[in-house]
């Protein structure tokens, strides 16, 4: 924790005086995202992509429901999986695992155009050594074309090939069999089982990684009544552009993968990295195979947040953050302002954000409160910024995030209690 010293005009009926007040950093939380250092030579990072050139300062009144929780990292729910093939091992056959009734099969080229026919006529399914009749209605399958798909919204090639297996019954296995389509044509098939109670789970901490950061994730099989550790996990992170990956570890547990950030980002274009999960296990004599998948953002050191504030509050309220920044580009800051009520307790006072192109070295970038937001609020000092947080808006990348901030000022009867929950 760091103590600094800044100015805070104090407006009064006759006159101006100023008066020094500590700001205090609070410690980290454990979810912070903070930059301790930059490396000693520029980051192998594209230009930053801004066209706004003029610093830009924007404050609205800030109103939360304090019932809600914080925002937890991204997560999926999975009962899905894919399966890659060829015209060949199509027509050879594939068996597939089910854990319920009522499974949604589609069968597509892996690229869109390819012009594969796949004729319904020619598919084969059996159930559990159970031949299926490949007709409409009660105990055959329900067929859907590639277009008939599109119109219903999905998002699936044109040269596709869909069908619904019955709902009733407890199956186990899906022998499928498909002749027609080149031999060496890239096929996949998706098993989607809708009214299946179990799910593949995988949730990451946060949404947002620096380079070379470790990072883990928690992954299982399960349902409502509890859940378990898959047999068979096979995990990568993925590159934006699909062409790179990095293998990921499977913990003792079985519930936790971990991975490190690649140092050396890849010139992998727009987008997110990805984290895919591929899950197999058994309950009983019900195997359940799920593929999951969550999207990461990871980024380059470009800037940090050094320790150095100024605060002013003799015209509404302007916080100065000093900037270490390594490669040129536009930054942006926000930050929650809280404020002191007359009964002591903290309440939300304004969102504040800042923008401005900023150049390699030292810099300063200013969160500006107007002083109608502040008097209309009616709240004082001490206030607190809180959800700090860093962007190079240029590269779309989230470099800092500090959820508890800092504190400007105390009460007249000492510091208010430092960094607490704040009241409901």
């Amino acid at each position: 924790m760091k103590n600094f010293t800044i100015l805070t005009a104090l407006p009064l009926l006759a006159a101006s005086a100023f008066a020094a007040e500590p700001v205090t950093w609070a410690p980290n939380s454990a979810d912070d995202m903070r930059i301790d250092s930059l490396p000693s030579s520029v980051p192998a990072v594209p230009p930053s992509r801004h066209t706004e050139t003029e610093p830009v300062h924007f404050a609205w009144p800030l109103t939360i429901d304090r019932a809600e929780s914080a925002p937890a990292g991204p997560s999926m729910e999975s009962r899905q999986y894919w399966v890659d093939t060829t015209g060949l091992g199509l027509e050879k056959g594939l068996k597939l695992p089910l854990s319920s009734a009522g499974a949604i099969v589609r069968v597509s080229a892996l690229t869109e155009g390819s012009g594969t026919l796949l004729d319904a006529e020619l598919l084969q399914v059996e159930v559990d050594g159970q031949s299926l009749p490949v007709t409409q209605g009660a105990g055959g399958l329900t067929l859907f074309s590639g277009s008939e798909l599109q119109a219903q919204g999905l998002s699936v090639p044109s040269d596709s090939l869909a069908f619904q297996l019955p709902k009733q019954g407890q199956p186990s296995a899906l022998q499928l069999q498909l002749a027609g389509a080149p031999a060496d044509q890239p096929l996949v098939v998706h098993v989607f089982e809708p009214e299946s109670p179990w799910v593949g789970r995988l949730a990451a901490e946060r949404h947002n990684l620096l380079a070379g950061e470790a990072f883990k994730l928690d992954v299982s099989l399960g349902r409502d009544d509890g859940r378990f550790a898959a047999q068979s996990i096979q995990a990568v992170l993925v590159s934006p552009d699909a062409a790179q990956a990095w293998p990921l570890e499977v913990a003792d547990d079985g519930f936790t993968l971990t991975g490190t950030a690649p140092s050396e980002l890849p010139d992998a274009g727009e987008g997110l990295y990805e984290v895919h999960a591929y899950l197999d296990g058994r309950h009983g004599e019900t195997q359940i195979r799920r593929d999951l998948k969550v999207a990461l953002g990871i980024a380059a050191p470009t800037a940090r947040l050094s320790e150095g504030l100024d605060a002013r509050s003799d015209n509404g309220l302007q916080i100065a953050l000093d900037v270490e920044v390594a490669a040129t580009g536009r930054y942006q800051v926000s930050g929650q302002i809280w404020g002191t009520a007359g009964d002591g307790t903290l309440q939300p006072l304004a969102m504040a954000q800042t923008a401005a192109v900023l150049e390699a070295g030292q810099d300063q970038l200013q969160l500006d409160v107007p002083a109608d937001l502040v008097l209309d609020s009616g709240l004082t000092s001490p206030f607190e910024v809180r959800e700090v947080q860093l962007i190079d808006q240029g590269r779309m990348a989230v470099l800092e995030t500090r959820s508890r901030g800092f504190t400007i000022g105390e009460n007249s009867d000492g510091p208010r209690r430092p960094f607490d929950t704040i009241e409901q």
